[in-house]
């Protein structure tokens, strides 16, 4: 492989990673037109949900979403709070526009309990604590430049159901606690940092 393809594969790689960062921000600030924007037109998912990943077209509303995205976000409403850390990721070319992915992935998502008004079907007499370990297994192609998911897979590995622990929380400071929306601080950084 000639210096200039090894170079362009590097930023490819790069480019794949960064889609996949963009997909865990998106999931765990609640933003919808984030979350699609790492999705081709016509890409599938297998996560949870079968059908298509993003599809702003189709008709959704609660409780009966049709793509991926309206059903991650019946399901994220359901969590006060979400945590998605992403671990190694092996990213192997087939050609220069496609390519193949698996992420390891750990996430938490506070649940809501009964009786709150935006609890699931799930919810407990107290909030809990709910852990998924698994993997994204990803075709990604490269479309006029620019890479995205085209197949997702979601693999659960293990899950963990526990009594919620927020020992310390009360301490830190408010503008430091993460939140849903634009009202996360990552979304003025730029300005702050200046």
């Amino acid at each position: 492989m000639s210096t200039d393809a090894q170079l362009q594969q590097l930023l490819d790689t790069q480019a794949i990673q960064n889609a996949i960062a963009t997909y865990a921000r998106a999931l765990d600030r609640l933003d919808e037109k984030m979350l699609r924007s790492v999705f081709h037109p016509g890409s599938k998912h297998a996560h949870f949900f079968e059908g298509p990943s993003s599809d702003p077209s189709l008709p959704s509303k609660p409780g009966a979403p049709l793509d991926f995205v309206a059903f991650a976000f019946d399901v994220l409403r359901c969590h006060s709070r979400t945590h998605h850390q992403l671990g190694q990721m092996l990213i192997e070319f087939e050609s220069e526009t496609v390519a193949f992915a698996e992420t390891y992935f750990t996430a938490h998502h506070r649940q809501r309990q009964i009786g709150d008004k935006l609890a699931g079907a799930t919810a407990c007499d107290t909030e809990m604590d709910y852990f998924v370990g698994g993997r994204y297994v990803d075709r990604f192609e490269k479309r006029k430049g620019v890479w995205k998911i085209t197949h997702r897979t979601g693999m659960t590995d293990w899950t963990r159901l526990e009594a919620p622990s927020s020992a310390g929380f009360g301490s830190i400071a408010e503008p430091q606690i993460g939140k849903r929306g634009k009202k996360d601080m990552v979304y003025r950084a730029r300005q702050l940092y200046r």
